[in-house]
């Protein structure tokens, strides 16, 4: 039976790393205030969350939320893949499951099933602005960042009881989220948020290093303040990192070195990124559309 085993190891590679033809349209529109994309090489998609309503509210609360997914051609395959959230945001697939931070909550979509799961409740943590997600996917355990109270949940695996994991303002308003290793990565936002305007009081954000460990909060780098950071992903030694408001994609080394790499981005927010070719998604909330670039 070997020439099974062959047959879907090709055909996983087929999904996960698609041919240089199935390369997306610089940018694809019809979403409604997209915050978060997400690869999945599984399934071959690119997975986007949207706000929903009619106008682009981070902290509402009503159903009207929604995941849309793309081929690996950046075609539309449904506008309305998953509904029934509020405003969700980042989100990582871990296993069957797709987890997604949203308004109060922990949303888990089966991916199979295109549908919500389940979904588990943040707001007795206090809860402010959960924002992203990251897995551990060496122990199961599900991380979750909230922005306005500089603090990062986490739901340890194979249970339903989020717990606060870190608090601290050293974290400087974390948003993006990345287990790189023995480290959570956090793009941060910039300290003392005003939660009215999400801008900072304080220094503007970088991206930090936070020991799995022993929870000890750097700089990475000794990187110094340089944006209000969203999406974080890794390519190679370094990280492919958003400045939302700033309109910009950065590549950030292991060294706290930052290069430029676009600057006429719109309000770029949780970056997904294809590593097999090079392909970013970059959702651009004030115009509702998706940028897809080729980072090399």
């Amino acid at each position: 039976m070997r020439w099974v085993a062959s047959a879907v190891a090709l055909v996983a590679l087929t999904l996960s790393t698609p041919p240089a033809s199935a390369h997306p349209p610089s940018s694809v529109g019809g979403f409604t205030y997209p915050e978060s994309v997400w690869w999945d090489g599984e399934t071959g998609s690119f997975l986007v969350t949207n706000f929903g309503g009619s106008t682009p509210d981070p902290n509402g609360r009503d159903p009207d939320g929604f995941i849309s997914r793309l081929n690996g051609e950046g075609r539309m395959v449904a506008v309305k893949w998953v509904t029934g959230l509020r405003s969700p945001k980042g989100m990582r697939r871990h296993a069957d499951a797709v987890y997604v931070a949203d308004v109060g909550q922990l949303v888990v979509v089966d991916v199979a099933a295109a549908k919500i799961a389940d979904t588990i409740d943040l707001d007795p943590l206090g809860a402010k602005f959960p924002n992203d997600v990251a897995v551990n996917e060496a122990t199961g355990d599900i991380f979750v960042s909230d922005t306005l109270a500089n603090a990062i949940y986490r739901v340890p695996a194979g249970s339903r009881t989020p717990e606060i994991w870190l608090s601290s303002p050293d974290l400087e308003g974390p948003n993006g989220l990345l287990v790189d290793g023995s480290n959570l990565l956090v793009a941060a936002y910039g300290r003392d948020l005003d939660p009215a305007t999400l801008k900072p009081k304080g220094n503007t954000g970088r991206v930090l290093t936070v020991d799995l460990a022993s929870k000890a909060i750097a700089p990475l780098g000794g990187m110094a303040p340089v944006g209000q950071l969203d999406g974080i992903e890794k390519q190679g030694d370094s990280y492919l990192v958003t400045d939302n408001p700033g309109g910009r994609l950065l590549r950030v080394g292991p060294n706290g070195s930052v290069t430029e790499l676009n600057k006429d981005l719109k309000t770029p927010a949780d970056i997904g990124w294809r590593p097999g070719d090079g392909v970013l998604a970059v959702p651009e909330l004030s115009v509702s559309d998706v940028k897809f670039l080729t980072i090399r």
